[in-house]
């Protein structure tokens, strides 16, 4: 697997999202934006910290003779070990959604927690997207309930405001049984992550991206799908895309025409090719 183009974009000081190669698979993290105040780790805020170290130790990590939930919860139990020598521990420990990939034997292995995607390429079809099945359609519901108070009239801020304490209360639940599975300290969650193995054979094209540069698809609908934004990918339009969706990110700035959880977010997005 030959990575050809990636790009990597944040308005932060540090960016939260993080990404990383070897020969046999790739990956993208998107590091979760703390919804409280909380302490910078070695400079960074602990959203881009956990993206980052984890992405370093993932391209550290033996992965042969592992499956990639085997890959997923070593690279955990190393995070929570350097997270408790930051004093990162429990609740104040920070979440991430990754992508994970490895080509093997004609196939496109994938092993995803949170809301990260892939996108496979399928001679003669349509891509597959293969993404965690846990998050399917959650956000879409919570976005929908902040456009119908937009349309009652209610502020911007106080719509948003309004369903922060429930975000608060996901963002406790997660790694749990009572919320959902994310990278973070706890290697169960790995046991949790959709995994799925997909043709690929050579001259297959694979997309890795975070969610926010999925932006592009939804709830923007810049490109009318996955299919499209493939084919702008591999034809050299994902620098393109992006600009695209960072002049309608800004001409959008209280988030209520596209409603959305922060005006920008970190995009990334990764193009590898067998």
């Amino acid at each position: 697997m030959r990575v050809l183009e990636i790009i990597s974009d944040s308005v932060k000081p540090a960016n939260e999202d993080a990404w990383g190669d070897r020969a046999e698979g790739a990956w993208v993290i998107d590091g979760a934006t703390a919804l409280e105040e909380s302490p910078l780790i070695d400079g960074v805020s602990a959203a881009a910290w956990l993206s980052h170290t984890a992405s370093t130790i993932l391209g550290a990590l033996a992965w042969e003779d592992r499956s990639l939930p085997e890959i997923l919860a070593a690279t955990i139990e190393r995070l929570a070990d350097l997270g408790a020598g930051q004093g990162l521990t429990g609740p104040a420990f920070p979440t991430a959604a990754i992508s994970l990939v490895r080509h093997r034997e004609g196939r496109l292995e994938v092993c995803s927690l949170g809301d990260c995607s892939v996108v496979v390429s399928r001679l003669g079809g349509k891509p597959v997207d293969v993404a965690d099945p846990q998050f399917e359609g959650a956000e879409a519901a919570t976005l929908a309930r902040v456009r119908d108070r937009l349309n009652e009239g209610v502020p911007p801020a106080d719509a948003y405001r309004e369903i922060r304490a429930e975000l608060l209360e996901r963002r406790r639940s997660r790694n749990s049984p009572a919320g959902l599975w994310v990278l973070g300290s706890d290697p169960e969650a790995a046991w949790h992550a959709g995994v799925e193995s997909v043709p690929a054979p050579p001259g297959s094209d694979i997309v890795l991206m975070t969610d926010g540069y999925s932006r592009c698809v939804w709830p923007f609908g810049l490109v009318p799908d996955t299919a499209d934004l493939m084919e702008q990918v591999t034809t050299g339009g994902a620098a393109d895309l992006l600009s695209a969706l960072r002049a309608a990110e800004a001409a959008d700035p209280d988030c209520t025409r596209v409603p959305r959880f922060g005006t920008h977010d970190d995009a990334t997005i990764l193009w590898a090719h067998v």
